[in-house]
């Protein structure tokens, strides 16, 4: 029965995914009403009427939308509507957007800095390395640094280098810690040393410093994630997922971490670090976790929200490969991945990141064949997803 209901909504979805891509077309080509009035709208205190003015900025042609934001970013006397015009703005993947960022790297607006840097680490340029470093040491906005360090530890680059180091143990924790998660993200070989005496030293920061040596990887990790130092319980089960990622036993790890998660006695910082550690093994396209993510944010339970926001975070670092498992997965599965993500999307607050998400579906909503399953689910997750 169960069964039966979850294929007749799947069913309905598809029906309505089809009449969706009949109105994409019509969209495109018809155009979108009056678009300085959406872009206006975007600072609606009424969140459907500024979902609904984003919905229609996507779909206007980049040709009237992409110039049409790129001036509001610049000179709207509202400071949201310059924010939310540049995240919209960055799906649209113009060339001339390198430059807007690059101007605004010093703005007012908080907001706008962290979407500028949140670019650069997805658009690294060799030469904004200059620029970047001196901010370094005036960037204190407390969501807007984390993005900054991003974007240099994206660059690799001998100048860089140093100074990421550096880093790593300067300032306070919640900054050093987006400092080794960025390193590790980006595998930074040259930061391991640094990285490997705090994941030696037993306190708060020892759990990001053990993903982070996993992450990096290479021939010397297997043996520092085998040394007998004193773990905190979080790094303990961040080990698991640590040797996941250097090549060991995954699914021993998937395991571990999963029963970490799940202990009705488990400490909150062990079931964090559990289900971080399994966010962290699916973005390394780890089907296993994915799938251990997809069920716990999918059942009542203490982690279910946590284990949404892990799927979002999955989501927006590996889209085409988390929407080719969907696509893979049998009816029910699809179905939960669906529901799962929207709630994940609806905490994760992430809005730069969740624009790229939705700008990846729908390239591959174009690159489907029409009529296809492929195409179908693209319709699906726009419209599940409220993009």
């Amino acid at each position: 029965m169960v069964f039966r209901k979850v294929l007749m909504m799947l069913l309905a979805l598809l029906a309505s995914g089809a009449a969706l891509v009949h109105a994409e077309k019509q969209t495109v080509e018809a155009g979108t009403g009056d678009l300085p009035a959406n872009i206006a709208s975007l600072a609606s205190l009424d969140f459907p009427v500024r979902m609904h003015a984003a919905r229609l900025i996507r779909r206007t042609p980049g040709s009237s939308a992409v110039p049409a934001l790129t001036e509001a970013v610049r000179k709207s006397t509202n400071e949201f509507v310059r924010y939310r015009a540049l995240v919209l703005l960055t799906a649209f993947n113009d060339p001339g957007t390198g430059e807007l960022v690059r101007e605004v790297l010093r703005d007012r607006n908080d907001r706008v800095r962290q979407v500028a840097f949140e670019w650069l680490e997805r658009h690294p340029e060799r030469s904004s390395a200059t620029t970047l470093l001196p901010l370094l040491q005036v960037e204190r906005a407390d969501f807007v640094r984390p993005a900054l360090v991003g974007a240099l530890a994206a660059l690799g680059e001998a100048a860089v280098q140093r100074p990421m180091i550096a880093e790593v143990a300067r300032g306070l924790d919640f900054f050093r810690s987006a400092v080794i998660d960025a390193l590790g993200r980006h595998r930074a070989a040259f930061a391991l040393d640094a990285i490997v005496g705090i994941a030696r030293v037993e306190g708060p920061l020892q759990d990001d410093a053990v993903l982070a040596v996993g992450r990096i990887g290479g021939p010397d990790a297997r043996e520092i994630l085998s040394e007998p130092t004193r773990l905190t319980p979080e790094a303990l089960v961040m080990r698991h997922a640590a040797r996941c990622l250097i090549g060991d036993d995954c699914q021993t790890a998937v395991k571990a971490l999963t029963a970490a998660a799940t202990t009705p006695a488990g400490r909150a910082g062990e079931v964090r670090a559990a289900i971080e550690g399994l966010s962290a093994v699916a973005q390394n396209r780890e089907g296993a976790a994915l799938a251990t993510l997809v069920h716990l944010a999918s059942v009542p339970g203490p982690v279910r929200d946590r284990a949404a926001v892990a799927l979002a975070t999955v989501a927006v670092r590996q889209p085409d490969w988390i929407v080719a498992r969907i696509q893979a997965a049998d009816v029910p599965t699809r179905e939960a991945a669906i529901m799962a993500l929207k709630d994940g999307f609806d905490s994760l607050e992430e809005d730069f990141a969740e624009e790229q998400f939705f700008a990846a579906v729908r390239a591959g909503y174009w690159r489907a064949a029409e009529g296809g399953p492929e195409r179908a689910l693209a319709s699906t997750l726009i419209q599940r997803l409220e993009f």
